[in-house]
């Protein structure tokens, strides 16, 4: 707010005066070039050329600009409106002229429409000042309140971005794949609210919104269950990306040079059968390995029937067609171990049965 407003809005609120537009100003006439020239000549009867020249003779070259070339209906609205302001103002100082109170009057009234304007704002004068001085120390102190709001909004805006940060700091990234995912479900559950919240979902979208949760829950579960199934000395359970997982099943062995699974075997390769039936869409192959004793082409051999009478028994398990779960021997190929120890070449004797995971 300047102090050309302060004083405008003070001796509006001293004189009282209504605004010219609506008893002077007429509709406009046939033509903007007309209407304009007749608020024009409204303005010259109430003195607008003596008192207010610098007004007048911008607002006559701009109609004599238009005249001359035209202009856009956006130039005539703007030149309608500074017409219209110069026969306020013209008013405004016909009024002041005509008004009769002394100055005494005009001054303690000066005074009381400042007063009134710093109460709106909530902002205490100087007793001691008065007129002109007193409107510049109301412009000062509104300057102040306004330097003060706005250092608490930016006090609160820089609070926000901090309790925005420390609830950001609270995340901490796991290692396990089980632990990425409850993040990811807890980020579904967060985004959720905050769209029902701001747009109010619709139940449609909260009902899919809700399905990719409980997607989301159910592969957690499934995941879990896959690394409960197996014991220390049964296996272990290795994880690429998110799609694919291998189930090294060193619990499955066999006798030397036999391909019939043993009861111990069938036992655990039910635990897994149950702990596979939560990945219903998931695409099986089962590996067979060997350690290095004998020929290749015997290991590769051993390891592929192996592999199959693995996969035969997992499909009636799993109640899948037989020959869906595709079967590789692998033979000495790909060892974990090394060869030259009994335990190293027990590790290499192993099933491997891995998982490819649809999204």
């Amino acid at each position: 707010m300047t102090l050309t407003l302060i004083l405008t809005l003070s001796l509006a609120f001293v004189l009282l005066i209504p605004g010219a537009v609506s008893s002077l100003a007429q509709e406009a006439t046939a033509t903007p070039l007309e209407d304009l020239r007749h608020l024009q000549g409204q303005a010259r009867k109430l003195g607008a050329r003596g008192s207010l020249p610098m007004a007048w003779r911008g607002l006559d070259r701009r109609i004599d600009g238009l005249q001359e070339n035209g202009g856009t209906e956006g130039e005539w609205a703007q030149a309608r409106t500074e017409a219209i302001l110069l026969l306020n103002q013209a008013d405004f100082m016909r009024a002041i002229r005509e008004r009769k109170n002394s100055h005494e009057e005009l001054l303690a009234r000066f005074d009381q429409a400042l007063l009134e304007i710093a109460t709106l704002f909530d902002v205490t004068l100087d007793p001691v000042r008065s007129g002109s001085p007193q409107a510049e120390y109301l412009l000062e102190s509104l300057a102040k309140v306004r330097l003060q709001r706005q250092v608490a909004l930016d006090s609160l805006t820089l609070e926000n971005r901090h309790l925005r940060a420390t609830v950001g700091d609270r995340v901490v990234a796991q290692d396990s794949m089980i632990t990425a995912l409850n993040v990811e479900v807890s980020s579904l559950r967060q985004k959720l609210w905050e769209t029902q919240l701001r747009a109010g979902v619709a139940e449609a979208d909260r009902s899919a919104a809700e399905t990719v949760l409980t997607a989301k829950q159910k592969r957690e579960e499934a995941m879990a269950a896959l690394f409960s199934v197996l014991g220390e000395e049964e296996g272990e359970i290795l994880i690429k990306g998110s799609q694919h997982v291998t189930m090294r099943l060193t619990g499955v062995t066999f006798r030397s040079g036999s391909t019939r699974l043993g009861d111990k075997q069938t036992v655990l390769l039910a635990r897994v059968a149950e702990a596979v039936k939560r990945f219903p869409d998931a695409k099986l192959k089962v590996e067979g390995h060997t350690d290095n004793t004998g020929t290749r082409q015997a290991n590769l051999r051993v390891s592929r029937r192996r592999a199959e009478a693995v996969a035969r028994a997992l499909e009636k398990m799993l109640g899948r067609q037989q020959g869906s779960i595709e079967t590789v021997g692998l033979g000495p190929d790909h060892p974990v171990a090394l060869n030259d120890t009994p335990a190293g070449r027990a590790r290499n004797r192993r099933i491997d049965l891995c998982l490819t995971i649809p999204e």
